[in-house]
């Protein structure tokens, strides 16, 4: 119930601000998730016992999103500058040479991780139609997460990972995969007729795989770390960076295919 509770109230704003929020309403809502993501695995890699720089992985996922965000192309720029910045601040303030590496590769690949991931949903929202696009996609993850669990919970024959999540079974990630086929073709027909069915069918089906290995690869981090959950600021979901796993890996498929196959 209160895993229903949060999406009746957090979906309509999500939806809202996709469709009513502009360009810059988008960026907001997509730069808090990226730096609350951020600081939720920094938070993950602490509990763990090892460390990384918080607010320093913070700054750097806002600015790859802002790379995003005005196309720029300044990712070359981005990433000398995260350089500068990252062994800066262990120059600085650091004293423990035995856990440097740790420090600095942990911080780079959460701002790679959470804003690298996370920014070609900007991409996508700058392609005509872009908010219906982005639409379909969110429902393609939604539908295939919400209908792995329900199959799962009933043909839990087979673990899918079991090192990784014991809860998750191959017959899931079957149901899953046909939940995002029967959505993507109500798609089409309801609100996304400007991409062809057969392109939809595909796109869903590859972002259905993708998005599952998204889920699995957060799960191994959480594993790593000892943890649960990635937070507890949505209550009966976990935190942001468990909401948005999948998303993480499945907007990237949906963008490239949209970019060479479609668009």
């Amino acid at each position: 119930m209160i895993r229903i509770l949060t999406s009746v109230v957090g979906v309509p704003i999500l939806l809202g601000i996709l469709f009513y929020g502009g360009i810059w309403g988008f960026f907001l809502l997509v730069a808090i998730a990226g730096v609350l993501a951020n600081l939720e695995l920094s938070a993950m890699i602490s509990r763990s016992g090892r460390n990384c720089f918080p607010v320093v992985g913070a700054v750097l996922t806002f600015l790859l999103l802002v790379n995003f965000q005005f196309g720029s192309g300044y990712f070359l720029e981005w990433g000398a500058f995260a350089g500068f910045l990252i062994f800066g601040r262990w120059i600085w303030k650091e004293v423990d040479l035995k856990i440097a590496l740790d420090q600095i590769a942990f911080t780079l690949f959460g701002a790679l991780y959470c804003g690298g991931f996370l920014g070609y949903f900007l991409l996508i929202r700058e392609i005509p139609g872009g908010e219906k696009l982005i639409l379909f996609v969110l429902l393609v993850i939604w539908v295939g997460d919400a209908s792995a669990y329900y199959v799962g919970r009933n043909y839990n024959e087979r673990l899918l990972a079991p090192l990784l999540s014991p809860g998750k079974t191959i017959e899931g990630a079957w149901g899953g995969l046909f939940g995002t086929l029967v959505f993507a073709t109500i798609g089409h027909y309801v609100f996304l007729q400007q991409v062809g069915l057969l392109h939809c069918l595909l796109v869903a089906l590859i972002c259905g795989i993708i998005g599952q290995l998204g889920d699995l690869a957060e799960s191994l981090l959480k594993r790593n770390c000892g943890v649960k959950d990635s937070g507890t600021l949505l209550p009966g979901h976990g935190g942001i960076l468990d909401r948005i796993d999948s998303l993480l890996f499945a907007a990237p498929a949906f963008y490239l295919y949209l970019k060479y196959l479609v668009v």
